[in-house]
């Protein structure tokens, strides 16, 4: 589950969800973006309030793990130095032609797990010709060439689909490795798939 930040709704939100879903906790409570348009000029004091409850909730039992989503180092520095608990994950726009390389590497320097929202650029990396003839040369789709990138970076894929057959094709993955030459190749690709979405100035 995400929620954004504002420490005072996050109780209601919280059971709000619990109720919906029948549960009395939640395995994974994320604070989805770290400066969002309301809270742009005091965002560090609100996220804060919002880490702490979810730290309280935590305390209580009704939420098993914390993380983050959209977090940059700066913020992640931020944070950490005004916490007690630790985020577990890292939820960030990861894939090939966009992977972010300074939050990955802080994020496994103190453990956090960095999930990777977008691993196929939203669709957009699907027809790019490198992943295609990746592809072909280990008789894979161009999905399963991203995700499998993902994994091979030490990154959690978070494809998104319902139809059934991709949902398989997806998971499909664990069965081939990618030789460190096209890794290699998959790393210097010019930026692409990128959303545009910034943390820092999130119109939203």
């Amino acid at each position: 589950m995400e929620y954004k930040l504002g420490g005072g709704s996050v109780y209601s939100a919280l059971d709000k969800s619990l109720n919906r879903l029948k549960l009395d906790y939640i395995d994974l409570y994320l604070i989805h973006w770290p400066r969002p348009k309301k809270y742009r000029d005091n965002y560090k004091e609100m996220m804060i309030e919002t880490y702490n409850t979810l730290e309280t909730l935590y305390n209580q039992g009704k939420i098993k793990s914390i993380g983050v989503s959209n977090f940059l180092v700066h913020h992640l520095e931020f944070l950490l130095d005004n916490v007690s608990i630790k985020p577990v994950v890292n939820q960030i726009e990861f894939h090939a032609g966009y992977t972010q390389n300074k939050v990955v590497e802080y994020c496994k320097k103190h453990n956090i797990l960095v999930e990777a929202w977008a691993p196929m650029g939203a669709g957009s990396l699907l027809e790019d010709p490198l992943l295609v003839s990746l592809a072909e040369k280990y008789n894979k789709s161009t999905a399963q060439i991203c995700i499998r990138y993902c994994l091979e970076k030490g990154v959690l894929p978070l494809p998104k689909s319902v139809v059934e057959d991709r949902i398989i094709s997806n998971l499909n993955v664990f069965d081939f490795s990618i030789d460190k030459e096209d890794i290699l190749k998959i790393d210097n690709m010019e930026q692409t798939g990128f959303s545009g979405l910034d943390p820092d100035n999130i119109d939203f």
